[in-house]
């Protein structure tokens, strides 16, 4: 697989934090981070922080996410993502995707193997997301539809250097 897919975003420091805190009572604790894009490795991610756009394979612009699960048993999720301008709340992402959570490493964490995408753009007509703090958000749940845990990070999404026309273009609605 090429590393463009494990890519989150360039401006992040690659940190090797990102543990999921201990949750409370018996709560599954889960932490949203993204990969390095040579490595694949887990980058920690930091509230208010900004993001470049990766560029798809179909032309359009993504932030690369993964997780992270702490206090959690080996069985099938669905995470709910999402993803909402801060300052007027319009939604700009409503996807869905199921994996199977493995058995946790020493430590007691599972992370998803692969980064999953949160489409930005083309973005609809009238929604720019170029430097607009958006809240990206994954809500998980079984397969009975109970949900199990769910979190959030704010990012501030910007063009790469590399095709930024491009990025202005269907990127600023």
């Amino acid at each position: 697989m090429r590393a463009s897919v494990l890519v989150l975003a360039t401006v992040m420091g690659i940190g090797c934090g990102g543990e999921p805190p201990p949750p409370p009572q018996g709560k599954v604790a889960l932490v949203l981070g993204g990969a390095d894009p040579t490595t694949g490795q887990w980058v920690t991610l930091t509230d208010g922080q900004d993001a470049e756009l990766v560029p798809g394979a179909q032309g359009g612009f993504h932030v690369w996410m993964k997780l992270r699960l702490g206090h959690m048993e080996p069985q099938r999720l669905r995470a709910a993502k999402t993803a909402h301008r801060v300052g007027d709340g319009q939604l700009v992402l409503r996807s869905s995707l199921v994996f199977d959570v493995g058995a946790p490493d020493d430590t007691g964490v599972w992370e998803l193997p692969m980064a999953t995408p949160m489409f930005m753009c083309p973005s609809p007509i009238g929604l720019s997301v170029i430097d607009q703090p958006i809240s990206f958000e994954i809500e998980l749940s079984d397969e009975a539809g109970a949900r199990v845990a769910g979190s959030s990070v704010r990012l501030v999404p910007h063009c790469p250097a590399e095709g930024r026309d491009f990025c202005l273009k269907i990127c600023t609605g």
